[in-house]
């Protein structure tokens, strides 16, 4: 739907140049080449991406407080902490990273930098440290318009 605004955006554009009675040749002096320097656009697309990224990563950090808070007050096991947190790795491995934003490379690097572990399989004892991930998508993720937060909802 996008492609077919910008098309018809464009003729639209074109065929009001042609009635002002621009045809495309300057007569006007000038610098004699003037190079264009190519802008990386951020789409809506792109904004979005980055707005969904940071919300995902907001209830990963969630998942894990959750499971901290509840692990500290003695209502969780470290068996059941490590459950979420593996809920956790899986969750993070999903969210999608195909930009050249800073938004879709903090959360590749916070991707390689957590090992995702599959469901039912056994793994040693983890911790993930969500403050990092805090420290690489703050500023990025506030600036898709989407700040990172914990949603606290255990304890009393």
């Amino acid at each position: 739907m996008r492609g077919r605004w910008t098309v018809g955006a464009s003729a639209l554009a074109l065929a009001a140049l042609l009635a002002a009675g621009c045809d495309g040749v300057s007569t006007s002096a000038g610098p004699e080449s003037v190079e264009e320097v190519p802008q990386a656009e951020t789409t809506q697309d792109d904004v979005a991406l980055d707005a969904a990224a940071c919300g995902a990563v907001s209830d990963i950090q969630t998942i894990v407080a959750n499971a901290d808070v509840a692990l500290s007050e003695g209502r969780f096991t470290v068996q059941e902490q490590q459950g979420w947190y593996q809920l956790a790795t899986r969750a993070l491995h999903r969210i999608p990273t195909g930009g050249d934003g800073v938004v879709s490379q903090g959360v590749a690097a916070l991707q390689e930098a957590v090992p995702e572990i599959a469901a039912g399989t056994q793994a040693e004892t983890f911790d993930i440290t969500t403050d990092d991930w805090n420290a690489a998508l703050a500023e990025p993720c506030a600036a898709a318009g989407s700040e990172l937060s914990i949603s606290m909802f255990t304890g009393g």
